[in-house]
């Protein structure tokens, strides 16, 4: 799965990004204007009212810069410079399906009481759906059954500055795009659905990776646990089902020097510990462990 990625950004802890649906409007608008600034792909994407989630394909730099200029754009709605980033390499294709279920079961994870699929502010009801038909009278477009409305214009029918004012951008790499009564454009017009259903080939595949609660796995391996802080106890539990699941070992005691070491990495990567409570919990020698992290 080359040159794939999740991108998400950690969760603010005091303040929220979108504080209204005009908010998520703008937020949601950003999405196209990034991508085709730097040439990236959207398969999924979700947005929670205090961090955003994304699955994209482009090569890693494009894909970083897409980030920063989506992070610096929503600047204008919460100070995010406390906030950090995380992308991951989506490397293979059971990966890919869970990453892409577990953004869009975010609603969900965070005890909304709302399906996914009547979710507005992500791609969820985008897929493995019948496409929209629509019908032109003079420069707009009618159609039945969208969430956003009854009536869409395309981009490319705004005045220079009312499409500055709305994208806060002058390209026009968007103008066939479809923008709602609410001025937002539509994500069909910019999410690859196409390549989301290929991955799953059927519905009901799609809706076993967002029923599949693996929230506490992916955000190991994004490290969005990483502030968290733990107590040794806590720990324990854990440190015995790594050594299991890595050694083949029942515990840490019968670990040999190495392979405590590589424990130490282990918990580094997916707890973020390190220092004194590393070295006490792996029995490693401090001054090595502040070497090979």
């Amino acid at each position: 799965m080359e040159n794939h990625w999740h991108i998400c950004t950690e969760g603010l802890e005091k303040d929220v990004i979108f504080r209204s649906r005009q908010d998520y409007i703008d937020g949601m608008n950003c999405i196209p204007v990034c991508a085709v600034q730097h040439k990236i792909t959207i398969l999924t994407f979700c947005l929670m009212s205090n961090h955003v989630h994304f699955i994209v394909r482009g090569n890693k730099v494009s894909c970083r810069q897409f980030i920063f200029q989506y992070r610096r754009k929503l600047s204008r709605l919460a100070d995010l410079s406390r906030s950090g980033t995380t992308m991951r390499p989506i490397e293979d294709m059971g990966y890919l399906m869970k990453a892409i279920g577990y953004v869009l079961r975010n609603p969900v994870s965070a005890g909304l009481g709302i399906m996914p699929g009547n979710y507005t502010w992500s791609s969820a009801s985008l897929y493995f759906r019948e496409k929209l038909y629509f019908r032109e009278k003079s420069e707009e477009t009618i159609h039945e059954g969208n969430r956003f409305g009854k009536t869409v214009r395309k981009v490319g029918s705004l005045s220079y500055r009312t499409k500055r004012e709305l994208l806060h951008s002058q390209t026009d790499l968007l103008d066939d795009c479809l923008i709602s009564e609410e001025n937002m454009i539509l994500p069909e017009c910019y999410i690859d659905t196409e390549a989301v259903e290929n991955i799953f080939r059927t519905p009901a595949r799609l809706l076993y990776a967002i029923s599949r609660n693996e929230n506490l796995e992916m955000e190991l391996d994004n490290g969005i646990l990483h502030k968290t802080k733990y107590s040794d106890n806590e720990l324990y539990g854990s440190i015995t089902g790594l050594c299991q699941e890595n050694f083949h070992k029942n515990r840490i005691e019968e670990l040999s020097i190495e392979q405590r070491y590589s424990l130490a990495k282990i918990l580094h990567k997916k707890y973020g510990i390190a220092g004194k409570q590393l070295s006490r919990l792996t029995n490693t020698d401090l001054a090595i462990l502040k070497k090979i992290l």
